[in-house]
Formats: structure tokens, C-alpha cells, sequence
């Protein structure tokens, strides 16, 4: 009897399992949030012998500091059901995130000048010529270390010098005119003594405020684990 090879090798092929291909992600499918699936931790700086040894990294007026208390704020229908997050310590998620509650949360970016900054609630913008990093975190015990290729430095900022932003947080516990109602968590000034000390990327031809970068000093952030686990938020949004 003769076999005819098609129909053998079409009924061989029928009876081979089916092989599945799992698709690739693309860009266009939506991120998960920062703070749901990284770390949180805070970072303290380490420089012995220098005033900013030991200092917290602080957010205030957008942006960032070594001491001083952290500005957050927190909408009055959250805070009506008791659902603000104390908001009193900056806490990053991953290596560029805000551990925050706001909807979209909160990103780090570098500005043009080399200070650090991040983007406003419910928002991605980012000035022209910013970058967002590559900033890393690398776990430690008994901490690990927050990263940028270049380094950090803290900058003096004296006198009644201050930085911009579009709130401005007064040391009271009403909310900004800005806002209306709500929860703010205020500070004073960021750092202690005579000179605030705002952080920067460790670039030569940074932008920083007394104009000079020989001022600056350079320094170890320390990253320490904070809260029981991954997802944990410490302010709903910072300001």
C-alpha cells in the first residue's frame, strides 16, 4: 500500500502540543507605582568632622536639604477620614521615587543646575534640560547606600536666601493660602545655624547658590530601611 507523505506528515504535525509565545511588554503599557514595589528607606548623609554629618535628606519647598523638617501636605476630605500619612520624613521608594500616597505619586529628577528636585502632585512635567538620574539604591545591612554616578554634595545656602517653588510653606500649622484646607506638615527652615544646606549632584559646573562648588562638600547618603515592608507610604504628597 502506498503512504502518501503529506497526509503522514500534516497528521504527524496535528498531533504535537501547541507551543505558546508569551509576548513581550511594550512602553506603552502602563508602570507600576514606584512606591507599591520597591523599597522605601530615608538617607542620611555621612561626611565626619563636617557640619553636615549625620543630617536627614529633607524635601522642603521642592527641594531637597540636609536637616531641617520635612513640607508635605495632605487634602481635607483624606484628612477628614483620618487617612493622612504623618508626612513629618522624607522617604524615597526606589532609587527615584517618593514614598507617597497621591495618585501617580511623585518622581525625583535633576534640574539643569545640578539640585535636585521632584515632580509636582498629579503631574510628570519637568523643567527643560532635567535628567532622572541614573539614581539607584543598593541594600545594605545595617544600611545600604542611595547612588548617582557622579555623587552628592550639600551646598551653603546663608542668610534669608530661599529656593523657588510655587507653594511657599509657612511655619504654622494652617494650611498655605495656596491651599485652602487640608493637612500641612511646615518647616521653619531646612538645616540649622546660619547656612541651609541644599543638595546637588556633585558637578563641577553645577549652578549652586553661593556660586562657588569649592563651597560645597561632598558626602556618603547613607539609605536605611523604612517601614515594615515594600508599598508603605510616609506622606500623601510632598511640597
Amino acid at each position: 500500500m502506498k503512504i502518501n507523505l503529506l497526509t503522514l506528515l500534516l497528521t504527524t504535525l496535528s498531533l504535537l502540543p501547541h507551543i505558546h509565545t508569551q509576548e513581550t511588554p511594550t512602553s506603552s503599557a502602563p508602570a507600576a507605582s514606584s512606591t507599591s514595589n520597591s523599597t522605601t528607606f530615608t538617607v542620611t548623609s555621612a561626611r565626619s568632622g563636617s557640619p553636615i554629618h549625620l543630617l536627614q535628606l529633607t524635601i522642603f519647598s521642592g527641594r531637597f536639604y540636609l536637616g531641617g523638617r520635612t513640607s508635605s501636605y495632605c487634602p481635607p476630605g483624606v484628612a477628614q477620614e483620618g487617612g493622612c500619612p504623618p508626612g513629618n520624613e522624607t522617604v524615597l521608594s526606589g532609587g527615584n521615587g517618593l514614598a507617597v500616597a497621591v495618585p501617580g505619586g511623585q518622581q525625583i529628577y535633576i534640574l539643569s543646575t545640578g539640585a535636585l528636585s521632584f515632580t509636582p502632585p498629579h503631574s510628570t512635567y519637568m523643567p527643560p534640560g532635567s535628567i532622572t538620574g541614573p539614581l539607584t539604591y543598593t541594600p545594605g545591612t545595617p544600611y545600604g547606600h542611595w547612588n548617582y554616578t557622579s555623587g552628592f554634595m550639600a551646598c551653603p545656602v546663608r542668610g534669608n536666601a530661599s529656593t523657588s517653588s510655587s507653594i511657599t510653606v509657612r511655619p504654622t500649622s494652617t494650611p498655605t493660602p495656596t491651599r485652602t484646607s487640608g493637612s500641612v506638615t511646615p518647616s521653619p527652615t531646612p538645616g540649622s545655624g546660619g547656612s541651609r544646606w541644599q543638595v546637588y549632584v556633585a558637578w563641577r559646573n553645577a549652578s549652586v547658590p553661593g556660586g562657588n562648588v569649592d563651597e560645597c562638600l561632598g558626602f556618603d547618603p547613607l539609605a536605611y530601611r523604612w517601614g515594615r515592608g515594600v508599598g508603605e507610604v510616609a506622606a500623601w504628597e510632598y511640597i
